[in-house]
């Protein structure tokens, strides 16, 4: 189940599980710890196969829980960003240019930051390709792109998952340096203003990234 508003478990929090189990269909049953994500930068970790993925895919309402509850605060549950890693675009998509792509997703974030976007292309080194359709495009650089587009939609709920595969050595740095930066970004915002928060999926904490918080699914 699915709901909106406040909760006495945190009434600060952004998204908050509540006995909550997981699962792709037709697939094992997994379960998630109760617990409440406040705005920040949030771990998800854990081994293959424990949900990381279908916990993101869950929060992003991409599948139905299969029991428990999720409670989003203010928008929350309307204004989320998750790009599966490894989902296929619609051929329509792929015949899309980079740039029409991220075009369409500026539409749909009202907070989304097009200076962000091109500071992160370039930190990313995507620059070079966001002339050519997505079906051109690596698996590491479609990986950037969705990150790119993350950090810049502004959105309430921002959700990756494994930000670091596919990746070179580079990038990988500028990925872990982005995060923290908007751990701190969060932190010295004034009151009111830390309002994102951004749930990362990983195998390990990456010893590079500090957290606000860290799950671990088992």
């Amino acid at each position: 189940m699915r709901t909106t508003g406040t909760t006495s478990f945190d009434p600060a929090a952004v998204v908050i599980a509540q006995e909550l189990q997981l699962g792709f269909p037709g697939g094992p049953l997994l379960s998630c710890p109760a617990h409440a994500w406040p705005a920040g930068l949030h771990l998800v970790q854990g081994g293959e196969g424990v949900g990381k993925t279908a916990l993101l895919c869950t929060l992003a309402g991409d599948i139905e829980p299969r029991g428990g509850t999720l409670k989003y605060g203010c928008d929350a549950a309307a204004d989320v960003f998750w790009r599966h890693p490894r989902s296929v675009p619609d051929e329509r998509s792929l015949q899309a240019t980079c740039h029409d792509w991220v075009r369409q997703r500026s539409r749909s974030f009202p907070k989304w930051s097009a200076k962000d976007f091109e500071r992160h292309a370039e930190g990313l080194d995507l620059q070079v390709h966001l002339h050519k359709p997505l079906l051109a495009l690596s698996t590491g650089s479609l990986r950037k792109l969705w990150m790119a587009a993350a950090w810049a939609s502004g959105a309430a709920l921002t959700l990756i998952d494994e930000p670091l595969a596919a990746l070179d050595k580079a990038s990988i740095q500028y990925v872990q340096d982005t995060l923290n930066e908007f751990r701190l970004a969060n932190q010295q915002a004034r009151d009111g203003e830390a309002s994102r928060c951004m749930i990362v999926a990983h195998w390990d904490e990456m010893q590079r990234v500090d957290w606000d918080g860290v799950l671990t699914l088992a």
